[in-house]
């Protein structure tokens, strides 16, 4: 299967995975020739991208992490919670683990954490983004996952990892009760009423019995930056916690590839100039080694002029990806018989020059 960014896809291309709305109702199954009116459809509706089915790939499979049911119920518990909060159902007197909603959203994360760890493959930053949540939680569910996958390459225990997974995903609580709620747009304007939120947040998860006091401190300190000039105390170096200086990077991350329209591969290079600025450079290090830049099934052209498919990475260096060819130098596309693959960890003289989500189609009979 091919991974194809929605803003590339042409009429006659075959669903090779089901697509779901943010209830987890099947938008279009597995198998579906999309036409110009489903594609004008998903794109209203913020789908990212679409897997499908081609010749080229047709013999490799993408592993999920974590699967779409467990992905809806995490942002439906997360939802209920946020909910509660926005709309004033737990007072100072009741909290949310009172209410009885913490012990649903660990019951979920403890399937997330299950499954993460069973998982043998990097993290898939592209395969999750086929649906649409709410952006805050589609922000915190994606933060998290990142988060979990950085500290899981960082050697970190499941208790560890457990209480950065919930730090993850209230890192941006706080902005449910911010008074002006605002938006990034808006704070260019309001800069200083925005960033309240880290302390808000703090105040309101500080609170809860149930979660340990190192996630009312990932929401406090997510905004600091290495060299001292982040928000709200501006901590510096060792005096931020590892966990907040995962979930920076995690953030930043998740915020450019959903709301810059950033590659993974061109959002990492973004996080890599920041090293030593804004973020430990060993976080940062740990960070490249701990996820999939090029998503397989993601379309590559090479600095040999070639045009190829991801489809496998060395887990050690998963910057070196290997690549089936199926366009030679000159643009020509190769029959299925010439296909060749290329090992970049063995061509250390060929690299990886555009990363795109496009994919030659195949003419559907009618």
């Amino acid at each position: 299967m091919r991974l194809v960014s929605i803003h590339n896809c042409e009429e006659g291309l075959i669903l090779a995975k089901p697509l779901f709305d943010q209830n987890s109702r099947i938008l279009l199954n597995e198998g579906s020739v999309l036409t110009l009116s489903f594609i004008h459809r998903l794109k209203a509706k913020n789908i990212h991208y679409v897997y499908v089915k081609s010749e080229i790939t047709n013999d490799v499979e993408v592993n999920d992490n974590i699967s779409t049911n467990l992905r809806f119920e995490t942002a439906s518990k997360l939802n209920e919670v946020f909910s509660n909060l926005k709309e004033g159902k737990v007072s100072k007197n009741k909290t949310i683990g009172r209410v009885g909603l913490i012990k649903d959203l660990n019951n979920v994360f403890e399937k997330i954490m299950k499954e993460m760890n069973s998982s043998k493959h990097l993290l898939n930053l592209l395969s999750h983004m086929q649906f649409s949540l709410d952006e805050l939680f589609e922000h915190s569910v994606n933060t998290s996952l990142y988060a979990l996958s950085i500290g899981k390459h960082m050697g970190l225990k499941d208790s560890e990892l457990h209480i950065l997974g919930l730090g993850a995903l209230f890192h941006d609580i706080g902005k449910l009760k911010s008074k002006d709620n605002l938006k990034k747009e808006e704070a260019e304007n309001n800069k200083d009423s925005w960033k309240r939120h880290p302390e808000v947040g703090f105040e309101m998860l500080r609170k809860e019995s149930e979660f340990h006091l190192l996630i009312a401190h990932c929401a406090y300190q997510h905004h600091e930056n290495f060299d001292g000039t982040g928000f709200p105390r501006g901590l510096k170096g060792t005096e931020i916690h590892l966990f907040p200086k995962i979930i920076s990077i995690a953030e930043a991350f998740d915020h450019l590839i959903t709301h810059k329209s950033l590659l993974p591969h061109e959002a990492m290079e973004v996080i890599v100039g920041r090293s030593f600025i804004r973020y430990d450079s060993k976080v940062v290090e740990t960070f490249k080694n701990a996820v999939a830049i090029y998503p397989i099934g993601v379309t590559v052209e090479l600095n040999t002029g070639e045009t190829g498919v991801v489809i496998g990475y060395n887990k050690k260096y998963p910057q070196r990806p290997k690549v089936r060819i199926f366009k030679d130098s000159s643009g020509k596309k190769l029959q299925v018989h010439e296909f060749f693959e290329i090992d970049l960890l063995i061509a250390l003289n060929i690299m990886i020059v555009k990363c795109d989500a496009i994919i030659e189609r195949k003419k559907v009979n009618s």
